[in-house]
């Protein structure tokens, strides 16, 4: 089963609060796929109790998630990159979270903790902002998206900026990625092409009903 633009939902009252697993559905089973400038991307959704793991496949580059759900809100726990160069493994010391449950335009949030990469401790900063509606279009439809940017600023002279579009019941349909680096992985970065990374959503598959 495929979802695509055009889809009925009404809209927030101004200064409603938004509830952000509507704009970022974690379902079993979901999947989203994506063009990018690295070529075809697949996301797919592996939920359990509170925490769920999403699995981005984009050749060169394997991405995996482990998100854990909370009164409070949605936390990143854990990641790991993989590529023909090399693995990455990541853990988040407080957990990172990544939206609050419940939002509203113009919020902003702050997460201030450590990264393990690979077993360094890299001091890192990140910061949500809930900018607002938008009408987007991209091949699966036109949606009335959510705009959430981020920044993070790490002690190892890595920033990352990122604005990603997110539809009700679809989740993200539009996202733009820049990651500035220094030494070897900046390089690694750039000569991957990693350092801009552009998406937008081509189909979504919606799990069938037993699952």
């Amino acid at each position: 089963m495929t979802a695509t633009g055009g889809m009925a939902v009404s809209p927030e009252k101004e200064g409603e609060r938004i509830s952000i697993l509507r704009y970022f559905p974690l379902r079993d089973g979901l999947i989203w796929k994506y063009s990018s400038n690295l070529g075809k991307v697949t996301s797919r959704v592996t939920a359990g109790g509170d925490q769920t793991t999403i699995i981005t496949k984009s050749p060169p580059v394997n991405i995996t998630q482990v998100l854990r759900l909370s009164p409070e809100g949605l936390y990143l726990t854990e990641a790991e990159s993989d590529t023909f160069l090399l693995t990455t493994r990541r853990a988040y010391y407080p957990p990172l979270l990544r939206f609050p449950l419940r939002v509203t335009v113009g919020e902003r949030w702050t997460w201030k903790g450590k990264e393990i990469v690979d077993g360094e401790i890299i001091n890192s900063r990140v910061e949500g902002t809930i900018v607002g509606w938008e009408r987007i279009m991209v091949p699966a439809g036109e949606f009335r998206c959510l705009k959430v940017t981020f920044t993070s600023i790490s002690d190892d002279d890595t920033t990352g900026f990122s604005t990603q579009w997110l539809a009700a019941g679809v989740g993200i349909v539009k996202a733009d990625i820049a990651v500035e680096a220094s030494g070897l992985s900046g390089f690694i970065i750039t000569l991957l092409g990693f350092d801009t990374y552009h998406l937008e959503l081509t189909e979504m598959i919606k799990p069938r009903k037993s699952q």
